[in-house]
């Protein structure tokens, strides 16, 4: 009964946030250690903008392990096919050559969108939906390469839900498909970055994420770490009413306000009291 009450306060705190948002906001919380959550709007479909990358490094990653693809391969930058927009290749002016392991990374930390065309290419979209369906991921689906502006009108969109793109991170928590490659992608998406659940956390904190910002929809998905109760977030926007730095601020808002009860949740015990000594 005490973890349902919390769980009913954060998603009451948090409520008036998401219905005062100039748009539709989704959110959902999950405590990855398994003992409960919460979802606001959690089963709706979103796009998904960058944060369809954390699933293309999944598949990329899974095809590594069983040798389909070497993250060592050497992969020559064609200057004349980069795709504008996040990201910093489609800046030189010189021929470049970089791994494929560097080239997911640049697709993470950058959000590179000719890095992710390539780790597309290698991880294959077939692939990645299909590693998502056996993962029980039903409603995340990669269409598109990145700025494919033709597809993006006919509907063809990159779209998961708050409550899928949270259940990617406790997948990833719990060592799926493989521990090696959830450690491996975990270990990427923790490296520096800019992006919108970061600004609602204290100086310190770690976490693994991957922002997405596409015109009218910014979101943002991640693990937050904690001594005993990591925590998986994710925080989707669409039809935005408003400027991106509402949003971002929005996002950062609602960060917060979970982060906040999430550290008393972590030095709690199973009545509510406070008898765990930590950081967060």
């Amino acid at each position: 009964m005490s973890s349902q009450l919390f769980w009913e306060n954060l998603q009451a705190r948090l409520r008036p946030l998401v219905d005062g948002f100039p748009g539709v906001a989704g959110v959902a919380v999950r405590d990855v250690t398994g003992d409960g959550g919460l979802s606001i709007n959690g089963d709706g479909i979103f796009p998904t903008a960058s944060t369809i990358k954390i699933h293309v490094l999944w598949q990329l990653l899974a095809r590594a392990e069983r040798g389909e693809v070497e993250l060592t391969e050497q992969i020559p930058i064609d200057l004349t096919n980069t795709v504008q927009g996040s990201g910093v290749l489609w800046h030189l002016t010189g021929p470049a050559t970089l791994s494929l392991r560097d080239i997911a990374t640049l697709m993470i930390i950058v959000s590179d969108n000719t890095a992710t065309n390539i780790c597309i290419e290698r991880a294959g979209i077939d692939g990645t939906n299909g590693l998502l369906r056996s993962l029980g991921l039903q409603e995340t689906v990669l269409r598109r390469k990145m700025l494919d502006a033709i597809a993006a009108v006919a509907d063809r969109e990159n779209v998961s839900t708050p409550d899928e793109l949270a259940q990617a991170f406790v997948l990833l928590y719990e060592g799926r498909p493989t521990e090696w490659v959830a450690q491996e992608a975990l270990t990427i998406l923790r490296k520096p970055k800019l992006g919108f659940i970061d600004r609602g956390l204290p100086p310190g904190t770690i976490f693994a994420s991957k922002p997405g910002h596409v015109d009218g929809a910014l979101c943002d998905a991640g693990l937050v770490s904690l001594p005993r109760r990591p925590y998986a977030l994710a925080v989707m926007t669409k039809y935005a009413q408003c400027g991106d730095q509402q949003v971002e601020e929005f996002i950062a808002q609602v960060t917060e306000t979970v982060h906040s009860a999430m550290i008393v949740w972590d030095r709690s015990n199973g009545f509510g009291r406070i008898v765990y000594a930590g950081q967060g």
